[in-house]
Parts: C-alpha cells; structure tokens; sequence
C-alpha cells in the first residue's frame, strides 16, 4: 500500500476524534452531522510547489489554491461574477465613487497554531481588525515585497507618489479608522475595484506575525497564519522525492462564525499532468483539473463533470516570416475562416470564437459577451473579400503565391484533429496547402520562445474573470508571441481609471476590436477547463482563470 493511502486512511480515521479535539480546546461545537456531507478528508493534487502564500506575492495556482483555503478576505466573488460580502459585514461608497469604507466581522480570527498541538490555545488566535488589510496594502507598495499587484491597484491615491518613492508606502490610500472600520480612497473612480478585493492579493496580512517571520513569510510551515477556513498543518517538499504534500486542517477559531464542511484537507505536489490523471484514476485523488476533454468521465454516473469556457484560442504568426507579417495576408487567413463549421465534432468541448475575451467573463454580474456581443466585433466570412485581400498582400510583397507551413500546436492546447476544418477551408479558397506541427508541451514553448514556428495555436486567458484580466495579455511585454501595441496598451491603462461598468465595457471593447483589426491574434476557438470530481462529491468551487479551488463548501455523501 502506497504511503498516500496509508496516510490518508490514518487522517480519515482521526479527523474526527481531531476535530473533537480542537473544537473543545475552543469551546466550539462539534460540526460533524449525519446526512449533510460534512466531516471528510478531501484530497487533490497540485501541478508544482506552491511558490509563495504570501497573498501579495503569489501567482500561481497552486499558491492561490492555498491561500483561498488559509485566508479570508473582505469580499469574495459569487458565480455570476458579482462581489459579495465575506469578512466584511458591511461597505459604503461616496457619491463621488473615491471612498469606500468596510466595516469588519468581529468574529474573524487569526490562528497559529504554536506549540503544533492541534489545540486552539490561550494567545494563539487574534482578531482580525482593519489595520491587517491596511498593512496587507502597505506591503503591495512596498518596494522590499516586489508585489506584482501595485499595478493592479494603482487607483488607490497616492499609488503613484509611493511607487515613484515620493512617499512611504505606508501613505497609501488604505487606513484603519479603527479596529473594525476600514477606508479605501481612491485618486480616481474604477468601476472594477469591488471585483479586485475579491482577489488574493487583497487579503490581509498581520504586521506582527509577519516581522516575527524575519523574511520567510509564506514560505514554510511555520511562516503561514491562518485567518480563513483551514489552517497550515503539514508542507513537506523535497524537489528530489516523491510523498511531497501539504495537509491542513480545519481551523477551529473560525468555525462558528463561518461553517466550513470538510474536516481535513490533503494536497499532493506533482510534477506535472500525467501525475495528477493518474492520481484520480487510482483513487488517491478526490479532484481532478485538466484542459483534456475527460471522455472516460463525462458518461460515467460515477462521476462529475464541469466545465468552464475560460481560455480562447487563437492562431499567432511569427513576427520574422515576412509573408505573415504582412497586415493584408493574415486579415486574408481570417477573413476566410467559416466559424460556423468548426469545432462542430469537439463535444462541446471547444465553441468557435469570433473574438478574445470568452463567454465566462463577467463584471459586477454582467456578462461581458452580453453587453458586447462577437458578432460585432469580427467580419463575416467572406471568401471573395478574403482572397482579394490575399493578393493585396501578395501584390505588396512581390510575390505570386505563399509557400506551404505548418501549424504548431500541443495537444495540451486542443484536440489538434479540429484544425483540420480551419486549414480544409483555406486550401479550398486559397489554394495552398498547410500541414500541422505538433509537439509536446515544452517543445512547444521552446519553438514560441526561439521564434521557430511560422503560424501557432495560443492560448489566451486572464488571471481573473474579468475582460480587462484577459485584454491585459496583449500588453507589451506581458505575452511571450511578442505582440505590442502603444494603442493597446493606452486602452488598458485607462481601463483603471472607469467610472461605471458602461464605460469599462466601451474601452473593452475598443481594446478588443483594435487587437482584432491588426489581425496579429485570430481567435478560433473558446476552450473548456473542466473539474472532475466523484458524485459522492459536491459544492467545490473552482475558478478556472486564477487556477484556485476552494473546499470550503466542499461535502461528501457516502
């Protein structure tokens, strides 16, 4: 028997008694109950060590994975996209759209857990209060945290004086009125600034912990305090072994205020994929995340499907072929995609694309695509329009007919029998032939790196569900196909300075439509992220734009 099952036998039988245990040590109530799914062990694995749970520093999604489980922060994001309260009861705006005051839960708490006895003990738990988020915002700033998140929150005031080092950090737009009010002010309006505290790099951050750390905050076991659901029990990495995993268990202080279902938590660290397939298909595993269309699972009774249309796909060209750098020969190439005919046979699993952003991205509860359909964003197809194009750029370069290549691409990326109708469709009007290229995973990202592909599929998502987070790819320098644009990145900026939700979405769309007009990036597919779990297993949350799971709400029904 496998270390994993062993470990997760012996976990699974002591919860309870575990559970018992801390809840008394607290006074808490028991939270286990027959019928309603609570009191199980979950366990999932996760691509890579987490590489910080310092929430004003971590990115990845293994990090945030954690963090959403460790921390809890004023305001999180429901399914529609609209941000509701969390640790904060209640919040006001000024007229004039500059201040937001918070007023906090007083039955949040930090917990550290320092004698490792799995007790809540006299002096290892501490209220939550205004200064933690206040000093969390401090730190984004600070120039020592290298947060990458300043730029993200820049409409704060005195964001630009802090960064340019005018100010102290500590003179952000972000104060403590008092132990459980809270004020925000902001240089100007941003219609999206509810949304970016439901991120994890609003979460807050207790100064007194975190000086006692002395530089490793976030960065081991024993420098991660828990003000949310779970607390950090166990975080073992060797980069040379293989029983590497983080375990955590229910933190008892928040318990009453804020139920949370399952006991424990046990995280398994892989090294890529395969490993985490391998993992659900043997059972070692309660959740399984892949981009792979999960045929074995979606007609199976036994298990879960869901998905998300989070990425879409597009076709790139290499900036050094001359023939694909010419503007008219790549609007040619879209022009003469038939949308209406691709992706047909896919299961559902990947939708045409006429634009960037995809379905799944809302804002204040509206969806996007809503406000701004596709249609009004791509040409039709037009196969007279498309090939009088292609020899307007031929005619521009001299040339009488385009020289045959091939499309790279990873099956990471899609089902690649599905560019067959994109390239049929061009030697059809065309009348040139293009094969397909395609390699493993890293293969593919060394050709992109070194230029060494002539058209390619890439993959375009953000790193949170919002049109701005996804448009945000195409800044310079914040792509790795080398696409810039001053227009673009002009559009993006002023993105942070939106009063209302109209007029963000009018600036989406002009950043989108100009993106799309130089034809640099054709979008053809939107691309499913899917969450497969056991039926056993219910109400996990997954966000597929920032990588993260949250078990919170997570019950399983023998």
């Amino acid at each position: 028997m496998s270390f994993f099952k062993i470990f997760r036998r012996l976990a699974a039988a002591s919860a309870a008694a575990c559970v018992l245990f801390l809840c008394t040590g607290c006074n808490i109530p028991m939270l286990e109950k027959d019928g309603d799914g609570s009191g199980y062990l979950f366990t999932t694995s996760l691509i890579g060590n987490p590489k910080s749970l310092d929430p004003q520093s971590a990115t990845d999604a293994s990090s945030k994975t954690i963090i959403r489980n460790l921390y809890e922060g004023l305001l999180e994001m429901d399914d529609t996209g609209t941000p509701q309260l969390a640790a904060a009861s209640s919040y006001t705006v000024s007229p004039d759209g500059l201040i937001y005051t918070f007023l906090l839960r007083k039955d949040r708490y930090w917990f550290y857990d320092k004698n490792g006895n799995d007790t809540v003990d006299d002096g290892e738990t501490w209220l939550v209060t205004a200064s933690d988020y206040a000093y969390a915002f401090q730190r984004i700033f600070d120039p020592q945290t290298q947060s990458p998140y300043a730029e993200t929150f820049s409409c704060l005031h005195n964001a630009e004086a802090v960064q340019n080092g005018t100010l102290v950090p500590s003179e952000i737009g972000v104060r403590a009125v008092s132990d459980d009010q809270l004020q925000f002010t902001l240089d100007q309006p941003n219609a999206q600034f509810l949304a970016m505290l439901t991120t994890t790099a609003a979460m807050p951050c207790n100064e007194e912990f975190f000086l006692q750390t002395k530089g490793s905050y976030g960065l081991e076991q024993n420098a991660v305090a828990s003000c949310g659901a779970f607390y950090m029990r166990l975080w073992f990495y060797d980069p040379y072994g293989s029983d590497n995993l983080i375990y955590m268990r229910q933190n008892a202080a928040n318990a009453e205020a804020r139920r949370t279902y399952p006991t424990n938590l046990t995280f398994h660290i892989r090294n890529g994929q395969q490993a985490l397939d391998e993992d659900f298909s043997s059972g070692e595993s309660d959740v399984l995340l892949t981009s792979v269309y999960p045929a074995a699972y979606v007609d199976s009774k036994d298990y879960t499907v869901t998905s998300e249309r989070d990425t879409t796909l597009g076709l790139i060209f290499n900036p050094d072929e001359k023939e694909y750098a010419n503007d008219a020969i790549r609007t040619a190439l879209s022009m003469g995609i038939d949308r209406s005919k691709i992706g047909l046979t896919s299961n559902g699993d990947l939708l045409s694309a006429s634009a960037i952003v995809p379905p799944t991205v809302y804002c204040n509860g509206t969806s996007y695509r809503d406000a701004v359909p596709e249609t009004d964003l791509t040409p039709a197809y037009d196969e007279p329009a498309a090939i009088a194009m292609l020899q307007k750029g031929m005619q521009q370069l001299g040339i009488a007919s385009l020289n045959s290549t091939k499309i790279l691409t990873c099956a990471s990326l899609m089902d690649c029998d599905h560019l067959h109708d994109i390239i049929q469709n061009w030697q059809e009007i065309f009348g040139f032939y293009i094969g397909i290229d395609e390699v493993t995973e890293s293969e593919y990202w060394d050709k992109i790196e070194n230029k060494n592909y002539t058209i390619a599929v890439y993959g375009v998502t953000g790193t949170e569900a919002s049109p701005d987070a996804v448009l945000a790819q195409f800044a310079t320098d914040c792509n790795r196909f080398r696409y810039s644009s001053a227009k673009v990145d002009q559009l993006l900026s002023s993105l942070r300075s939106c009063a209302d939700t109209a007029t963000f979405f009018q600036l989406c769309r002009t950043a989108e439509q100009t993106i799309l007009d130089e034809a640099q990036f054709l979008p053809i597919f939107y691309k499913n992220q899917y969450l497969v779990t056991q039926t056993s297993n219910t109400d996990l949350h997954y966000d597929a734009f920032s990588g993260a799971i949250d078990f919170r709400n997570a019950k399983h029904f023998e």
